[in-house]
């Protein structure tokens, strides 16, 4: 065999094996997000219906992995998927959770951050293109008669539905798709700069309140303002928030802040006080 032939089988082989691990990490990723909505802290199940899809998740995740040739991290999740059908306490949980999807991210070189600063403008050109359809122009989906799917599309606009994601899971749902649910893959269609775009923008649809926004601003101007998209691509809103609620800063003006943040990429380190 040729030797160039050779090399291309390995590249395919290499970037089957790829998307497959990017798929089980975006899958262990859903279980780290969505785990404590299924398990209380005591072990009590809040909803049966999400704890049959994490032990689900965590099972494919496990098989992806095996096709891998990635033996030693499926069994980390078979381990794990024992801890979620004895409903262990969520921290313990989404803990592991975050590790193994870390341990797959780097074993497979996987796009885990964005390469540089976002662009909200192409984000929301792209969002309109792609997910307006289903998610609504301004982030609210149109009624189910409208809309026949086997699921309710997510609402950007509702901060409720939005404050456990982060436009890291945005970006995965966006690359690899969404396990049964409607929500296709764009990871052929759109390259990773814009599916990183188009996930930041995604985030700023729950903070539309113009006059909200510029409060944030004005307060952000005490403070440094460093850009840290880095921080913000890993960080949902409940845990900005949580963030927040060291400075000072009353509920109404922690919320207006988080608003600019999402939308200006600034750092929330200098607005605490001592």
């Amino acid at each position: 065999m040729a030797a160039w032939v050779l090399l291309a089988l390995l590249a395919v082989a290499d970037r089957a094996s790829r998307e497959r691990a990017g798929h089980a990490s975006a899958l262990v990723s859903y279980v780290a997000g969505d785990y404590a909505v299924a398990v209380g802290p005591r072990g009590e199940v809040l909803s049966p219906e999400e704890l049959a899809e994490q032990g689900q998740f965590l099972r494919e995740a496990a098989a992806e992995l095996r096709a891998a040739a990635a033996e030693d991290l499926a069994r980390s999740l078979d381990e794990l998927g024992a801890r979620v059908d004895a409903r262990a306490a969520p921290a313990e949980v989404i803990g592991q959770a975050q590790h193994i999807a870390a341990r797959i991210a780097q074993r497979f070189d996987l796009a885990v951050l964005p390469r540089g600063k976002p662009d909200l403008r192409r984000g929301q050109r792209l969002y309109r293109q792609a997910c307006a359809a289903c998610h609504g122009a301004d982030g609210t989906p149109p009624a189910a008669d409208r809309l026949p799917l086997p699921t309710r599309p997510v609402a950007f606009a509702s901060k409720p539905d939005m404050s456990r994601l982060s436009p890291q899971r945005v970006f995965s749902a966006a690359t690899y798709g969404v396990p049964g649910t409607a929500m296709p893959s764009f990871g052929d269609a759109l390259g990773e700069d814009e599916r990183w775009d188009l996930a930041f923008y995604a985030l700023t649809l729950a903070h539309a309140d113009a006059r909200e926004r510029s409060r944030g601003e004005d307060l952000l101007r005490k403070a440094p303002r460093t850009p840290d998209y880095l921080q913000l691509a890993v960080r949902s809103d409940d845990q900005l928030r949580a963030a927040l609620s060291h400075s000072g800063l009353s509920p109404k003006d922690r919320e207006a802040v988080l608003s600019a943040v999402r939308s200006t990429f600034p750092t929330i380190r200098g607005l605490t006080r001592r």
